[in-house]
């Protein structure tokens, strides 16, 4: 992957924090893109103090002119952009009958939205030289409604499922390779204090015994990302230890 450019969306912490490394391990040149600037700064410190190379951006997702300095941003450092993993997103447990307008409406600018229009900002540009990898992380609550989580979490990953095969179908006879991943419980910072009994009894309903780690999520899309899966397009592969099998 060397002399690509990735842009990581929500790359400061968790999933997207690895998959910057993971690429930057590749040498791919990375936009650190996150809300939380202090946390992106660090991972970008962290890949340059390893020989990488990488900035960090703030973006807020929920805002499309944003969005679109974003991949300004990437052009005017590197001049191309090869890579976007649309990672950021945000989580809510509301039950139906408390979501309200203004939360429904937020969780899917971020988780939704947020996703088709970077994929618009940088479309032009893998279009231009042919060449682009496309990776939209969903989740398993998109696969099968969610349990613990809020049914717009559900509703908003459901439709990065069908944003992705709608992209990979339209995209295909650029050669840009548009892909989701549907990640099941991952060990992020969100689990942090949480007691060790109620983390055994989730590893419990787990078939493989564990939590997902972020390396996981990552290593597969550092594959996605490569010449090796050139051939995969509009997939949509699950990664949670067998409590989807779908």
């Amino acid at each position: 992957m060397l002399d690509k450019v990735a842009i990581v969306t929500g790359g400061a912490n968790g999933i997207g924090r690895e998959c910057c490394l993971k690429l930057a391990e590749t040498g791919a040149s990375v936009i650190i893109a996150d809300i939380d600037y202090t946390a992106a700064e660090m991972t970008a410190k962290t890949i340059t103090a390893s020989g990488g190379d990488a900035f960090s951006f703030y973006v807020d997702m929920a805002n499309v002119s944003e969005i679109k300095s974003m991949a300004a941003f990437a052009i005017k450092q590197y001049g191309a952009i090869h890579i976007l993993v649309n990672n950021a997103g945000i989580l809510h447990t509301t039950a139906i009958e408390d979501i309200t307008e203004e939360e429904w409406d937020k969780i899917n600018s971020v988780n939704l939205k947020a996703v088709f229009f970077a994929c618009q900002a940088v479309i032009p540009y893998f279009k231009e030289n042919r060449y682009g990898k496309i990776i939209n992380i969903s989740s398993m609550a998109g696969r099968n409604g969610g349990i613990a989580v809020g049914l717009a979490y559900s509703a908003s990953k459901a439709g990065v499922i069908g944003l992705t095969k709608g992209l990979a179908a339209r995209l295909a006879r650029y050669q840009i390779n548009v892909n989701a991943i549907c990640p099941g419980t991952t060990r992020t910072p969100l689990w942090d204090g949480v007691p060790d009994e109620e983390l055994r009894e989730l590893e419990s309903k787990i078939p493989l015994g564990r939590l997902g780690e972020t390396a996981d999520i990552a290593g597969l899309v550092r594959y996605l990302c490569s010449d090796e899966a050139s051939f995969i397009t509009g997939a949509t592969i699950d990664i949670n230890g067998g409590m989807y099998i779908g």
